[in-house]
């Protein structure tokens, strides 16, 4: 990985500033508090985020700003990045915002998590570090001064604890916890294991038992289902027998039902011939007296004529009565016309036209004339109203003669009537003296077929008795197999049962099988575990924390040795990595060391610790990348010329130190000074 430039905005003591990086060895240069370390901080900040307890979003965002943003530009395996992390102020307080990630010009907007797990993709780191502390990036790359001075001076446990956890070593330690907890299951597992096959033999031997009364039962099925055979082959036989003897009762009861359908037909016959007699000799009566009824002789042409000639007369007679009514009716109009004109004219004073006067003698000669019509409408309407009651009395004497005639019409209509009547009597009697003597034909046919059948049933009549023999046979055998079979049914019921429970018992010995086997497992692996494993697991480790510690003490002697250059005073990490300061063949504390040597042991122990890790974990992508904070504090002129030396052996593409040493600008490639104005940071070079 290698930076490039990153962009700060409303960060802390920065209101917009953007800050370039090149290859090679940077000084980040200023005085303290002038806003170095903020750099380095924004750069943990686009690469992980903010995190609980380490990195907050309050101490990154400036103070009485609503926002800000970090934008980091760098390379990772020849691939331009670009990560975009912002800082928004809320009533909740200060949160991380979507930020974005630019790939080779592909940009994508993304969650802090999801950026957070990208980035640590593209460093190929364990993606366990997305919730947890960054503890390679921390001891590779960045270490903040406070944080290096914690590990050499802090409690031996806890920089053990956390040395393992550096060099991906705790590992062990986790393996031991797991396998205290997987013996203890283990133990537990063995416990249940032997509680649920306490039984196994009980349950074996339940078997064997049962699959002895198996093949009893099915033995004891096999002698039934023989018994159960013979007895249907007699049933067979007593059913052929009382097939036969049902055909032929079936023909007796069928000879029965012809005989009486024979003497129920005699008998309808019988019936009908009597019935047909009567009628006979009813119809030759009726035709006796109808024939003397027919003799009247009646002109039903001259009715007819009649009838016609007196219909017309009525039809002239009612066209001239309402030819009458219409005149009278217009009549009694001119009569209410004419009582209107003396009315109107005996009210009026001024004529509606001229306006003048009328006169009394014009009132008068008008009504005089009016009354004159009026006594000749009166004339009029009488001699109409007696022509009306004239013709009324015509017309009603008219249809009297009518219906007078039409009474000798419908007489003549009923004698026709009879006439067909007397016709169709005839006919009828013809037919039925002819049906007279074909019933008598029928009923001799049938009195000799009655013959027949009763010969036939005089030969089946004994049929009967026998069959009700063969039916009581019959019955007994139904009745012996059925106890046979109810026998039998138990039999495979119990049978059944019985291969149910030994279903259940296969299975459940099967199933306690499995279960002694993984005990047996259990037990084998409890014993491999205690006798063997533990061994090696501390063997293991044991090896590794020899190799890390022999590989850290040569690299951080080296260091030291490069740094102050003297035979004096020496370094080396006890077992718990405590650094061990020798100087004229005496231990010393650390503490009583100078400012100097403080800084020459910090700095040889951080460097040895990146070269360890990035030695461990080969694959990750910080590797050319080392930020290093303040790591100079108290070194002489010489030392400070040594750093050098140190830094050219490291071999990285791009180192960051952050210093006020004016001695180390002149050995590095690129100085960016940062200078605070007013509570503003301003980068001056």
């Amino acid at each position: 990985m290698q930076l490039k430039k990153i962009k700060l905005n409303n960060i802390r003591s920065y209101e917009d500033e953007e800050i370039k990086f090149t290859e090679g060895i940077t000084l980040l240069s200023g005085n303290i508090g002038s806003g170095k370390s903020t750099i380095l901080l924004s750069i943990d900040f686009a690469l992980f985020g903010v995190r609980r307890g380490e990195l907050d979003g309050a101490s990154l965002l400036r103070n009485g700003a609503d926002s800000g943003y970090v934008i980091l530009d760098l390379i990772i395996n020849n691939k331009s990045v670009s990560i975009k992390r912002i800082l928004k102020k809320s009533t909740s307080g200060i949160a991380q915002t979507a930020g974005y990630l630019t790939i080779n010009d592909i940009t994508k907007e993304l969650t802090p998590v999801e950026l957070k797990q990208r980035i640590l993709e593209l460093l190929n780191y364990p993606q366990e570090m997305l919730t947890k502390k960054s503890m390679i990036y921390r001891y590779t790359v960045y270490t903040p001064q406070e944080e290096a001075k914690a590990i050499l001076l802090g409690e031996k446990e806890l920089r053990l604890e956390t040395l393992r956890k550096v060099f991906n070593i705790d590992k062990y330690k986790r393996i031991k916890d797991n396998y205290k907890v997987l013996i203890s299951e283990l133990k537990l597992k063995k416990k249940e294991s032997a509680a649920l096959i306490y039984d196994l033999e009980d349950k074996k031997t339940k078997l064997k038992e049962n699959e002895i009364l198996q093949k009893s039962l099915s033995e004891n099925i096999a002698v039934t289902n023989y018994y159960i055979n013979k007895k249907l082959e007699s049933i067979a036989g007593v059913n052929i027998n009382i097939t036969k003897i049902e055909e032929q009762i079936k023909a007796l009861n069928n000879f029965r039902k012809e005989s009486e359908i024979v003497s129920l037909n005699i008998k309808l016959k019988q019936e009908n011939h009597l019935k047909s007699q009567l009628i006979l000799e009813k119809n030759l009566l009726e035709i006796e007296n109808m024939s003397k009824e027919l003799n009247l002789d009646i002109d039903i042409v001259k009715i007819r004529t009649q009838i016609e000639e007196n219909n017309k007369y009525i039809m002239q007679s009612e066209q001239e009565l309402k030819e009458i009514l219409r005149k009278i009716s217009e009549l009694r109009t001119k009569k209410i016309h004419s009582h209107e004109i003396k009315d109107k004219i005996t009210k009026l004073d001024n004529c509606p036209l001229c306006e003048q006067t009328v006169l009394l003698e014009h009132k008068n000669n008008i009504t005089n004339r009016e009354d004159q019509k009026l006594s000749e409408i009166a004339n009029d309407i009488k001699n109409f109203e007696t022509k009306e009651k004239e013709l009324e009395q015509l017309i009603f004497a008219a249809k009297n003669i009518i219906e007078n005639l039409k009474i000798h019409e419908s007489s003549y209509k009923v004698i026709e009537l009879k006439k067909l009547n007397l016709n169709s009597k005839k006919e009828a009697t013809e037919n039925l003296s002819k049906e007279l003597f074909l019933i008598k034909e029928e009923i001799n046919v049938l009195n000799n077929k009655k013959i027949e059948i009763t010969s036939k049933l005089n030969a089946l009549i004994n049929i009967e008795p026998d069959y009700l023999k063969e039916k009581a046979v019959l019955d007994s055998l139904m009745n012996e197999l059925k106890q046979m079979e109810i026998d039998r049914a138990k039999k495979e019921q119990e049978l059944k049962n019985i291969n149910l429970v030994n279903i259940d018992l296969i299975k459940e010995i099967q199933f306690k099988e499995d279960i002694k086997s993984k005990l047996e497992y259990y037990i084998k692996l409890s014993e491999w575990m205690e006798s063997f494993f533990l061994n090696v697991i501390n063997i293991m480790e044991r090896k590794v924390m020899l190799k890390i510690h022999n590989d850290f003490n040569t690299l951080f002697q080296k260091w030291f040795f490069m740094i102050m250059n003297s035979e004096s005073i020496k370094v080396r990490l006890d077992e718990e990595f405590t650094p061990i300061i020798e100087q004229n063949g005496y231990d010393m504390e650390y503490e009583n060391l100078s400012g100097g040597e403080k800084s020459a042991c910090a700095l040889s122990y951080r460097l040895a610790l990146n070269q360890i890790i990035n030695n461990l974990i080969s694959h990750i992508n910080t590797k050319d990348l080392i930020i290093l904070d303040e790591p100079t504090d108290g070194l002489s002129s010489e030392q400070l010329e040594r750093i050098r030396l140190v830094l050219q052996e490291l071999n990285m593409k791009q180192i960051i130190i952050v210093s006020h040493e004016s001695k180390i600008e002149t050995f590095v490639d690129n100085i960016i000074k940062v200078e605070k104005d007013n509570h503003i940071s301003k980068i001056i070079c």
